[in-house]
């Protein structure tokens, strides 16, 4: 939606900047209808998806139905796992990386994404925001050496996201005379934050954060 295109375009460039590793076997944690797997996976020769039954957005296109905390995979299968914007979901969340990280081959790579600001959201399993500092912990705590962190944006872009989030609060349906106006200012508000925050880039504050690890060889 308009109200959060801002974040999404940032994941999405970060994902593509890392795509020589998405390569091999893919293992996509909370996979829900694949949406990376057509123009992420052109390196890969095999995706294999894993969600729970019912997702926010329906019925996943999982090849198989399981929690990120019991894949059923034999060890360091995977030369890649990709989970985004799923951990902030799980209570368990060391687990889950844990996970993750039994199936990596040596020298595999994770790819783990997840807000450090956002509304709550998928209530009541909405449970947590991570730093950078937050996830590295998360893949040293597995085995995993965190290369690094990618910010989503810095500071500017974060203010621009979190205005045009709200601006429905100012109301206007679908049905509404208001609701392209509403469109256009979320639209305008995110345009102009996403130049901005390129010209003048303020690191610490962040929409969110894409953390790239490596199981050690």
């Amino acid at each position: 939606t308009w109200g959060n295109r801002l974040s999404d375009q940032a994941l999405c460039d970060s994902l593509w900047a890392e795509r020589a590793r998405v390569r091999g076997v893919v293992v996509d944690l909370g996979c829900g209808m694949k949406p990376y797997q057509s123009w992420l996976g052109t390196g890969a020769d095999r995706w294999l998806g894993f969600d729970l039954p019912l997702s926010v957005s329906g019925k996943p296109r999982a090849d198989a139905f399981a929690t990120g905390t019991d894949v059923p995979l034999r060890d360091g299968l995977a030369d890649c796992v990709l989970s985004t914007q799923v951990i902030e979901h799980v209570p368990c969340p060391f687990e889950v990386v844990a996970e993750a990280a039994r199936l990596l081959k040596p020298g595999g790579s994770l790819l783990l994404s997840a807000p450090q600001a956002q509304w709550l959201h998928e209530e009541p399993h909405d449970y947590f925001r991570y730093t950078k500092y937050g996830l590295m912990e998360l893949a040293r705590a597995a085995g995993l050496t965190p290369l690094y962190v990618v910010p989503f944006g810095g500071a500017i872009a974060l203010i621009g996201f979190l205005v045009a989030t709200h601006v429905p609060m100012l109301g206007a349906t679908e049905r509404s005379p208001w609701w392209h106006v509403r469109r256009t200012i979320q639209a305008v508000i995110q345009w102009c934050a996403e130049r901005l925050d390129r010209v003048l880039f303020v690191p610490g504050d962040t929409m969110g954060n894409l953390l790239v690890a490596e199981k050690p060889r």
